[in-house]
């Protein structure tokens, strides 16, 4: 937890750091369930070079990661879209960071080619096991990341399990009140939390 406090204290200002963070981002509002919406934005990445990546990913070589033309491939000059979406956990009652990046053909990527993108903080990985549907470290119980449908969308998303995100935020407030004797907002202890995991351009 000290490196979230370290990564507050690198930024400076959390206000200024927030301000940047929320560039893009729109309130949708769910069609049916007023108060059920979320938080959206899309943004272009990048792919990585490819020697950055194959250093701290451990790819899991039982399984068979099949073209079915479904999903979209490795291209290096192919532009990349990446819809981000930030919605409240109903389980863990603290937002949850969704995702899903797609090829300029529109197909989705598979969680490989994923890790190639500019999304992710490249140290993030570093010690973790990758299969077709997750991202673990084999020390915890619950995926750094994985598969799920987004909560209101019902759409295939990538996802952060929130499952210590809590937590995190409640260290960073607790800190951050006595670094500088202001409280900062939940949301922006959230999105420093979320910065020290994905490159939030």
């Amino acid at each position: 937890m000290s490196r979230h406090l370290d990564e507050l204290q690198s930024l400076g200002s959390i206000s200024s750091a927030y301000e940047a963070r929320l560039s893009g981002w729109s309130w949708k509002e769910h069609h049916i369930l007023p108060g059920f919406g979320y938080m959206h934005r899309i943004i272009t990445l990048n792919w990585r070079r490819p020697a950055s990546v194959d250093g701290f990913l451990e790819i899991d070589d039982s399984l068979d990661v099949v073209d079915d033309g479904t999903t979209a491939s490795h291209g290096s000059s192919d532009s990349l879209t990446c819809h981000q979406y930030v919605v409240l956990s109903a389980t863990f009652r603290v937002p949850a960071f969704y995702f899903s990046i797609h090829g300029s053909s529109g197909s989705p990527l598979q969680l490989v080619d994923i890790m190639k993108t500019s999304l992710l903080r490249e140290d993030v990985c570093e010690g973790t096991v990758a299969t077709t549907f997750a991202v673990s470290h084999p020390a915890t119980n619950f995926p750094l990341l994985s598969q799920g449908e987004h909560p209101t969308l019902g759409t295939p998303c990538w996802y952060f399990h929130p499952c210590e995100t809590a937590s995190a935020v409640q260290e960073i407030l607790k800190e951050s009140k006595e670094i500088d004797g202001r409280a900062p907002r939940m949301m922006e202890a959230w999105f420093t939390v979320l910065s020290t995991v994905v490159d939030m351009q």
